[in-house]
């Protein structure tokens, strides 16, 4: 048995495709998206690139609007004012920044606070306008979600959250006759996936059991079948070969989401697992695709 690997590339060039043809049939406004980004961050800097690119092959606009780590947050907010107020602007993204980066960039008494980078990143999502969150990131749309009203308040879910059911959909989980059953694990709580991830899978009926990093060490402390209850294994911890294929059960579903390295061993997962997103290739491409896809449902929203 070896896994089934998921062309993420493939995928997303079909999904563009399409995207392509819809914002052609747009009448008035087009999908207009502006990006804060912090320049220290060469990953940030590379994804909102390869975002640009791909929003001006599906005719989306997508503008850059650089910054410092070490720049003040008021600095950063008052910009993110300016888009809100825009009428030009359709959607707003900000780029999270690793965390060791920040810090780096911070006074020794602010990087010392453990709780400084979180409160940081809360004052910059707090300041969109949830109407224009593209990402999913403002507080209240991750409340919408939470109470399964994400619909009903046209909000929409973080891109890599999408594309994580993207691949889902791939693997043919939804198609098994008792899926609802069926063990998912998520590894990493953080509010950009595994979160929010947990929560929507949970309002479709899954069942769900989300890991923050002392479960998961808990959990690894005998490695030998450590996840082995789960039918699906979704991992983003941003620990480099972190899942290997003693840990889990033959036939899984193996989801890495992790950047820019994998979370998972594939030399050893592949040969056990039924269906495997690799990295790069696979869940990268489709976050991308998704936020644009966000994009034109904010649009839709907006009338």
């Amino acid at each position: 048995m070896s896994a089934r690997i998921f062309d993420g590339l493939q995928v997303a060039a079909e999904r563009e495709t399409a995207l392509a043809q819809r914002v052609a049939t747009f009448s008035g406004s087009k999908p207009n998206i502006a990006a804060i980004v912090f320049t220290e961050d060469a990953g940030s800097v590379l994804y909102t690139r390869l975002k640009s690119e791909a929003a001006e092959r599906v005719g989306i606009g997508y503008h850059a609007n650089p910054f410092s780590l070490s720049d003040s947050v008021d600095v950063v907010c008052a910009r993110i004012a300016e888009l809100n107020l825009d009428p030009e602007i359709t959607g707003i993204i900000v780029q999270k920044p690793r965390r060791q980066l920040w810090e780096a960039s911070q006074p020794a008494d602010v990087a010392s606070d453990k709780s400084a980078y979180q409160h940081w990143w809360l004052s910059l999502t707090s300041a969109l306008n949830p109407d224009k969150d593209v990402d999913g990131l403002h507080s209240s749309t991750l409340a919408a979600v939470e109470a399964g009203q994400r619909e009903e308040l046209h909000r929409v879910l973080p891109a890599t959250v999408s594309a994580v059911f993207i691949a889902l959909e791939a693997s043919g989980f939804w198609q098994l006759e008792d899926w609802q059953h069926q063990q998912i694990t998520i590894l990493g709580k953080s509010d950009l996936l595994g979160t929010p991830l947990a929560a929507e899978l949970k309002n479709r009926g899954a069942q769900v059991e989300l890991l923050g990093r002392k479960e998961i060490e808990a959990r690894m402390v005998n490695k030998s079948g450590a996840f082995a209850g789960s039918t699906v294994l979704v991992i983003a911890t941003g620990q480099e070969n972190l899942i290997t294929g003693e840990m889990i059960s033959e036939g899984s579903i193996v989801i890495d989401v992790g950047e820019p390295r994998p979370d998972v061993e594939r030399a050893s997962v592949e040969p056990k697992a039924a269906f495997l997103t690799p990295v790069p290739g696979g869940i990268g491409p489709l976050t991308v695709v998704s936020l644009l896809e966000n994009a034109v449902e904010l649009v839709i929203a907006a009338g």
